[in-house]
């Protein structure tokens, strides 16, 4: 059994073969880039600064700091506007102010207002209205600085707007009481109101999320990237790693792992980050399980002073390691192009990535491919095509994404060498053109100073390629031949569990060289072989039946099982029989299964089901 697997059909040799007899295309040839170590600065995710909007120090120096930083959050303090129907307009151009220092610097920002900054009980005002007020007070700064602005930490209950320890605490105004839930809907539609459906609000707790939305299930699929209040919540935790429950983060009810399990599923789509807290190399916050635990919950940004003597015990390879993986870290795989192409021709066009970060990017923008005749001032000759793709799909779950795209060539376009160039810009205007608000990948020698990303150097244009040309005299995209999220094509799945045997079930609607099914037994992520948001702990493929043995992630190491699996196919369904005596794990109600076929090194995958449990 391999991870990667070259199959080679003599028909699709002969059939390419018959195909070059009519067409003769552009030849192609690829590139491999190369990886890099070196640390630098991305928009909107890493570690992260804290300064109060009256006391903006230090920004210029943060973007060139050994952590890179990028990020500042920017607390509000509103404890002179308790009893104030509104925040003075004093308190709103100091807001402004802050959010100009970081956008002239190159720096992106999250928002959170509170009314203490110290631990004092209650510090809120008694009418939630006045809250309810002070929040819409802020939309006009919200939407003339959406462009630096990524989220906005909901706050204002309690001290540090840390969401406890308020008026409207459920227990009697008491500390460390958790917000009764009637008045954190109130304030979070409040929120959904005053920001751009573009932007998300971070609420402290998960727990709180399910109150607000009466709901268990964390976001889904088909609910993310979408307009709807649920799909603009996110998460942030101020006592990250420090305990079992988080320092009171986690609900009553809810084990770690199951909370784990949530955000795990949750901040595939929603941003989240936070600060460490607690006694220096502690169980959880230790350098191993740090990393470990970060990757689960795709975490985007830290707290970079906050607790330091936490960070401080951890080895230099881990903080490292940090700066580079908060949030997304894009690499480049491989290139394959067209080496020539007449004016007026197809450009061929696969691209091979992957983001090795902890977190998806969560905010979009445009990808752009650049054909530049790489001379520089007046001569300088540039055409831009933006490419049909959303990077919030290059979530560290996908592993190496092809982009395989078709290009016009512009008809009038000079003939001689040309450099390709691709460019992940701010989508705002007035930001789109700053080379710091760019995206830069993790390779060696890509990276130009004017925000691209050097692809090549030597696309020949050349009225001698061969392959079909027309009179456009636009550089633009004209195919897209794959996506991202293959189609599935596998369906009616089941998984049910008898006294001693594991039955599963699958229609595929095309034959695959490989057959398989993934089980989580302990419904943990953070075990096994991550696919498809569970943690894999065996493995069926075709007859036979695997244990993973590799590190927990992307290892591709299994051990095969000892034990007689059943399998029959009557036409497109497959059926398992698995004997359930040898396993290590038990299989529950719990367990979770994901079925997927392989051919040519290409996967489709089903929705994630859990065991039904019969035991009749």
């Amino acid at each position: 059994m391999e991870k990667v697997r070259l199959i080679i059909l003599l028909a699709e040799l002969v059939i390419g073969s018959w195909c070059n007899t009519l067409t003769t295309e552009p030849a192609t040839v690829t590139k491999t880039f190369v990886p890099s170590q070196m640390l630098f600065a991305n928009p909107e995710r890493g570690w992260s600064v804290q300064r109060y909007s009256h006391d903006m120090w230090g920004l210029d120096i943060l973007r060139n700091s050994t952590e890179k930083v990028s990020l500042v959050h920017i607390n509000i303090d509103l404890s002179g506007y308790v009893n104030s129907a509104h925040i003075g307009q004093a308190k709103l151009n100091e807001v402004r102010t802050a959010l100009n220092s970081c956008r002239t610097r190159g720096l992106k920002v999250i928002l959170r207002s509170a009314y203490a900054w110290t631990e004092t009980l209650a510090p809120d005002p008694k009418d939630i209205q006045i809250i309810r007020t002070h929040v819409m007070d802020m939309q006009p700064i919200y939407n003339d600085y959406e462009d630096v602005i990524i989220a906005v930490e909901m706050g204002m209950f309690g001290p540090w707007g840390e969401m406890h320890s308020s008026h409207y605490s459920t227990i009697n105004t008491q500390m460390y009481y958790p917000i009764a839930i009637s008045a954190l809907k109130q304030v979070h539609s409040t929120y959904m109101s005053a920001l751009s459906t573009r932007r998300s609000v971070l609420v402290r707790r998960p727990y709180y999320i399910r109150q607000i939305f009466n709901d268990s299930k964390p976001l889904m699929p088909n609910e993310a990237y979408g307009s709807s209040a649920k799909a603009r919540t996110g998460y942030h935790n101020d006592a990250y790693l420090n305990s079992e429950d988080e320092g009171g983060t986690f609900s009553h009810g809810w084990s770690r792992d199951q909370e784990l399990a949530y955000i795990h599923n949750m901040t595939r789509y929603t941003f989240f980050g936070g600060e460490a807290y607690g006694t220096p190399n502690g169980e959880y916050n230790n350098g191993n399980n740090a990393m470990l635990e970060s990757k689960q919950q795709h975490m985007t940004y830290l707290h970079r002073d906050y607790y330091k003597p936490i960070f401080d015990a951890w080895s230099n390879s881990i903080r490292e390691d940090f700066t580079r993986k908060l949030g997304y870290r894009f690499e480049l795989k491989s290139l394959s192009y067209s080496k020539e192409v007449a004016p007026g021709g197809i450009f061929n066009f696969i691209l091979k990535v992957q983001n090795i970060g902890f977190a998806a990017m969560h905010l979009t923008r445009p990808v752009n491919l650049i054909i530049d005749n790489g001379k520089t001032g007046s001569q300088n000759i540039r055409y831009q095509a933006t490419l049909s793709i959303d990077v919030r799909t290059w979530t560290p779950e996908a592993g190496v994404v092809t982009i395989d795209r078709k290009l016009r060539i512009p008809a009038t376009i000079n003939q001689g060498l040309w450099q390709l160039l691709l460019a992940l810009p701010d989508s705002s205007a007035q930001l789109q053109d700053d080379e710091r608000y760019a995206v830069r990948f993790g390779n060696d020698n890509v990276w130009n100073a004017d925000g691209t990303n050097l692809l090549v150097k030597d696309i020949s244009i050349t009225a001698s390629a061969p392959g079909s040309h027309t009179n456009d005299d636009i550089f633009q995209e004209i195919t897209s031949t794959s996506t991202t999220t293959p189609t599935t094509s596998i369906s009616q799945i089941s998984a049910v569990k008898i006294p001693n045997s594991l039955i599963l079930s699958a229609t595929y609607d095309i034959v695959y060289s490989y057959h398989q099914a993934f089980i989580d037994a302990d419904n943990n992520p953070a075990t096994g072989y991550f696919v498809k948001s569970i943690g894999a702990d065996f493995l069926v493929e075709n007859s036979r039946y695997y244990d993973h043995k590799g590190n927990t992630g992307s290892d591709w190491l299994w051990q095969q099982i000892n034990g007689t699996v059943t399998s029959s196919i009557n036409d497109h369904q497959y059926v398992w029989q698995l004997p359930l005596a040898s396993l290590k794990l038990s299989i529950t109600a719990a367990s979770k299964i994901v079925f997927a076929g392989s051919k040519d090194d290409k996967e489709n995958y089903s929705a994630v089901i859990s065991v039904i449990i019969n035991n009749s």
